[in-house]
């Protein structure tokens, strides 16, 4: 098959959602055209913003620093390494080489020092761990960059992330999470930093096809943390409709998006997501008006963020069993 762009190369990728294939070159011309637009479309961040890129050492958000980089925006990485025995450390490994050979140094956050490791502190707190995990991470998303002055913290949450939790919120007519649900949510007073998500418009398969093209060494294992993630589930219902109706995942995200849609009166999700709008005394990135944390001073909708409550559970002197 040849390239449905430039017509002479052999076609490397094959896109049925899109009805093309492409050529290695013709592909990242695809893939970063994508990106563009996913930036420009909700003006996600400008050329002078300085940009905190969250990478774990996968696919996604080591593809995301790549092309960001690529595009010329001022980016530097941020590392989190979770205290997962034997994942963290390979995780840490691969993001510490692939800054070196872009001639960068990520911070790193180290959850063992911080006191928090996630195995542990889910544990001791009795919550599930992906749930620990995202609380500890947006804390220190957000930390990091509102104490070294950066503009906006950018994420590699794909279409397929973002297609996933979709279905998983209108499955469980969660508006909380609804109303949030967008690649931006912006900067809010009390140090909430913008949080992007720059390649909402790109599937988990481009983003690894652009990684293997580009010759990006990155975690091909999923975090054994993961293992019963509900979302995992959701992934792979998108996944038969979109082998069936390739498109569906991006049409079906992209309509959620669609202002218009939100107009169509009746509308439930918009109905939802007002309502739930108006609503107050949330955590960080849940709406209502923020205020500094009693106990750590940092952005919250509550007396006391999630991860000093978290920290305090952890923390707490085990009574006898």
């Amino acid at each position: 098959m040849k390239c449905k762009r430039c017509r002479k190369a052999a076609a490397a990728v094959d896109l049925p959602s899109h009805h093309s294939a492409f050529c290695p070159e013709c592909f990242f011309v695809f893939f970063r055209r994508q990106v563009e637009e996913g930036i420009r479309k909700f003006r996600l961040f400008s050329p002078d913003d300085r940009v905190l890129v969250c990478v774990s050492g996968g696919k996604d958000s080591l593809v995301l620093w790549d092309i960001l980089m690529e595009l010329g925006y001022r980016t530097e990485g941020l590392h989190i390494d979770l205290g997962i025995e034997g994942y963290s450390a390979r995780s840490r490994e691969k993001t510490l080489a692939y800054a070196s050979s872009r001639g960068k140094e990520p911070i790193v956050v180290d959850l063992h020092a911080e006191g928090v490791p996630i195995p542990e502190a889910a544990k001791r707190a009795r919550k599930e761990e992906c749930s620990v995990c995202g609380t500890v991470k947006r804390y220190f998303f957000n930390r990091v960059a509102a104490e070294r002055g950066f503009t906006v913290v950018a994420t590699g949450h794909n279409l397929d992330d973002e297609a996933a939790r979709l279905l998983g919120n209108l499955l469980h007519w969660d508006a909380d999470h609804l109303s949030r649900q967008h690649p931006l949510l912006p900067e809010a007073a009390e140090g909430l930093v913008r949080k992007v998500k720059p390649l909402w418009r790109v599937s988990e398969m481009e983003t690894a096809a652009y990684g293997f093209l580009k010759g990006i060494d990155y975690v091909t294992e999923e975090c054994p943390m993961s293992e019963d993630a509900t979302s995992l589930i959701y992934k792979e219902a998108l996944t038969l409709i979109e082998e069936e109706m390739p498109g569906t995942r991006r049409r079906f995200y992209q309509g959620f998006l669609d202002p218009k849609n939100r107009d169509v009166p009746g509308n439930p999700v918009a109905d939802a997501c007002r309502e739930d709008a108006s609503k107050d005394g949330k955590d960080i990135g849940e709406g209502g008006t923020p205020r500094k944390c009693n106990s750590c001073g940092a952005p919250t909708y509550a007396e006391t963020c999630s991860f000093c409550r978290l920290k305090e559970r952890v923390t707490k002197p085990q009574g006898r069993s």
